[in-house]
């Protein structure tokens, strides 16, 4: 079966091979996410969901075993220093 690439938006430019391969990108999309949050483009949820989704993707993704062997647990902990900054920021957040 053939990998399937996963779309990474417009913002977050794409870095090497199609898909999710690079710590940058993690960190882009990460922040993007945090981002749109602050700026009330989508709420709090809809954000953690998709911290969440990037974590799973990470987790599953064969890029981030070969390369360094530490490669899949600094991807994770960027995703998590954001879903820590988004819970702390939840709260100075205030939305309509």
């Amino acid at each position: 079966m053939p990998r399937e690439n996963i779309y990474l938006g417009t913002v977050v430019p794409d870095i090497g091979k199609p898909g999710l391969d690079k710590i940058a990108e993690v960190e882009g999309i990460s922040r993007a996410i945090y981002e749109d949050y602050i700026n009330r483009r989508i709420n709090y949820n809809k954000a953690i969901r998709r911290l969440n989704l990037l974590s799973l993707i990470v987790t599953r993704d064969s890029d981030f075993d070969g390369e360094h062997p530490r490669l899949r647990n600094r991807a994770l902990n960027i995703i998590d220093y954001y879903r820590r900054k988004l819970m702390k920021a939840r709260h100075k957040v205030k939305h309509r």
